[in-house]
Order: C-alpha cells, then sequence, then structure tokens
C-alpha cells in the first residue's frame, strides 16, 4: 500500500479472492507482527472509520494524518485520490 493512500479490510479480502472475509483480515492486521513494515495504519473499514479500541484507533488516525490523508469526523475522507 504507497505512502498517503488507503484500502478497505473488505477491498483487501476480494483481492485474496475471500469477498466476505474482511474480517479475517482485520483480525490478521491487529495481530500484524511486522508493523511497521507491512502498514496496517492504512487499511480502514468500509466507511472510512478506524477499527479496533480507541487508543489504537486514534494511533492510526495519526499515521495516516500525517501521510497527508484527508480526515473529518475521526474518518478518512473516502475519495478516488486516497483510496487503493
Amino acid at each position: 500500500m504507497p505512502h498517503g493512500r488507503v484500502c478497505t479490510y473488505g477491498s483487501i479480502a476480494k483481492r485474496i479472492g475471500r469477498p466476505r472475509a474482511s474480517r479475517a483480515v482485520a483480525n490478521a492486521l491487529h495481530n500484524n507482527p511486522l508493523y511497521p513494515i507491512v502498514p496496517c495504519w492504512r487499511v480502514v473499514k468500509a466507511d472510512g472509520g478506524f477499527g479496533g479500541d480507541q487508543k489504537a484507533a486514534a494511533g492510526r488516525r495519526e499515521h495516516v494524518r500525517s501521510e497527508g490523508i484527508p480526515i473529518a469526523n475521526d474518518k478518512v475522507i473516502m475519495s478516488k485520490e486516497v483510496l487503493y
């Protein structure tokens, strides 16, 4: 996932041929042993929200914001320019 872009758990599930496995994707990224090599903070919910507990979500939001990705009301503003 390139710097300054995001994708959704569902889009990753579709790309791996398991379109109903977005929750499994979320669980795998939640347990990401390769952070920060695997940029799990760039994966968001379908509505642009950040999953997980409040502290973890706040950290991911700050990572995304620092990459110049627009956020409003604690969610990524989903646009063609931002989605990967």
